[in-house]
């Protein structure tokens, strides 16, 4: 057989295959009306050789069976966890609206993300403050700019990853892989919280933002009165 014959015997072929699985498509009684072709007919398996068309669906149905119980079970963990989170943070937001102190904000946010969370780091500092804070809320003005500059174009909120130099001003003591960083104030000017995680991926630019959202507007509205308070002590 010539190769064009061959070409054109591989071409009729894909025709009638096309033609032969719409027709399947459009008559799913086909089988039904004609129940003696289940009988005949047989499809290859990669373990079990040759097997019947019923067993092969029942196959097919088991599979499609069992992956669906893998992403339900993954839907129920993912939703146990969202659950968790959600309590961690109200119980947080409840703890930073009663805090009298800058002290009683760090603690409460340290109890939260290092403890209950699993973060093993977290910094709050403060912008060009002319306030004598000490030495853990302070942030130099030449430093932060320089890292404002890079990280906050588009959004008061960055996730993701950032320069050896960059984790060097705000976690000296610990190796941080990926972060969650928030401008505080209206106009991002207060200062910035700063989450560090040692996994690399833990922190990515598409998670959803809305619990460090939060988080962020009620730093910025009850950090300027203790700031304050602070000043006046």
């Amino acid at each position: 057989m010539s190769n064009e014959a061959k070409q054109q015997q591989a071409q009729q072929l894909i025709v009638d295959d096309t033609l032969i699985a719409a027709y399947l498509e459009e008559n799913p009684d086909f089988f039904e009306r004609h129940p003696a072709l289940l009988q005949q007919l047989s499809l290859r398996h990669p373990s079990k050789g040759a097997v019947s068309l019923v067993e092969r669906q029942q196959t097919v149905l088991r599979q499609r069976v069992q992956q669906l119980e893998e992403e339900i079970t993954d839907l129920m963990v993912t939703a146990r966890r969202n659950e968790e989170l959600f309590r961690y943070f109200s119980e947080l937001y409840v703890k930073l609206l009663q805090s009298r102190s800058l002290e009683e904000v760090m603690d409460s946010l340290q109890e939260t993300f290092s403890t209950q969370l699993q973060m093993p780091a977290l910094t709050l500092k403060f912008f060009d403050s002319p306030l004598e804070l000490e030495a853990q809320f302070t942030f130099a003005a030449d430093t932060h700019k320089q890292l404002l500059s890079k990280r906050f174009r588009e959004d008061s909120i960055y996730l993701g990853r950032l320069t050896n130099d960059e984790l060097k001003l705000l976690f000296p003591d610990e190796t941080i892989a990926s972060v969650v960083l928030l401008l505080l104030g209206e106009q991002g000017e207060l200062g910035m919280l700063a989450i560090g995680n040692h996994d690399a991926s833990h922190f990515e630019p598409a998670m959803d933002t809305l619990l460090v959202k939060q988080l962020q507007v009620l730093l910025s509205q009850i950090l300027p009165p203790l700031l304050k308070h602070h000043e006046a002590v």
